[in-house]
């Protein structure tokens, strides 16, 4: 008898057990599944934020690319000097100033195929006309701010003139070394050979030559060569093939 109480007991305290723990167990699924994220057909909010956050990139994206660049200007001279003062003119937003002391037989649009073959917003290019040959050559003027400044040698001139047996280099030299006193860079820009005249091509070689060892800033074009004339004998200019290589030769002397 004793025996069927025990087991009794023990039933009952089983299921008793059992009946807390089950329920115990089907209430923590069912917090669970109520706390839960419910079940929908939109994106997850993970992938709903990745597309925010791309199209925001997009946006940024494209107005960082309006936004003009601190420095746009890649210009350098070959000079160090002039490069030093371009570099000043372009942090202050201002212009370096360029004389180009040229004769008549320069067109009028020379100046202006300059300063698109250099391509900057800092650079100004001046052009101051010397009627001259260099038998009569005295001191050049040019502007006063100008930083640095092309002058003519004046081949053409002479031998238009036809004074080229009387050139006198040491006139062209003493106007360089002037300018050159007053604190500008300066440059001497040879003539091509426009007459093709054996004359002139002497000339042009030999001061090439002397210029250059010489250590002048000597700009050679005796070597320019063109399809059709050279020169305009109508309107006693250089044709504008033959200017557009002296301006290319101008660049390639003077930049890099």
């Amino acid at each position: 008898m004793k025996k069927v109480l025990i087991i009794l007991l023990v039933i009952i305290f089983g299921a008793g057990i059992y009946i807390n723990f089950g329920m115990d167990r089907t209430m923590d699924n069912s917090e669970s599944i109520a706390n839960g994220p419910a079940e929908t057909n939109e994106p997850a909010t993970l992938e709903t934020s990745g597309e925010n956050t791309e199209t925001s990139t997009e946006e940024v994206t494209e107005e960082a690319s309006t936004e003009p660049s601190e420095e746009s200007d890649t210009l350098t001279f070959n000079q160090e000097s002039l490069e030093a003062a371009y570099a000043e003119a372009v942090v202050a937003n201002e212009a370096l100033i360029i004389d180009v002391v040229i004769p008549s037989y320069y067109s009028d649009s020379f100046i202006d195929s300059l300063s698109e073959q250099f391509g900057s917003d800092y650079i100004e290019f001046n052009r101051v006309d010397l009627a001259s040959t260099t038998p009569e050559l005295e001191a050049v003027s040019v502007n006063a701010n100008s930083d640095a400044v092309i002058m003519d040698a004046l081949q053409i001139s002479d031998y238009n003139a036809e004074v080229l047996p009387e050139r006198n280099l040491d006139r062209l030299t003493n106007a360089y070394m002037n300018l050159y006193d007053d604190g500008k860079v300066v440059y001497i820009l040879g003539n091509p050979n426009v007459h093709q005249h054996e004359n002139l091509a002497a000339v042009l070689e030999e001061e090439s030559n002397d210029l250059t060892a010489s250590d002048y800033y000597y700009i050679d074009n005796q070597d320019v060569s063109v399809e059709g004339d050279f020169y305009d004998y109508e309107t006693d200019e250089m044709t504008p093939a033959s200017e557009m290589q002296v301006v290319q030769n101008i660049y390639e002397f003077m930049a890099q």
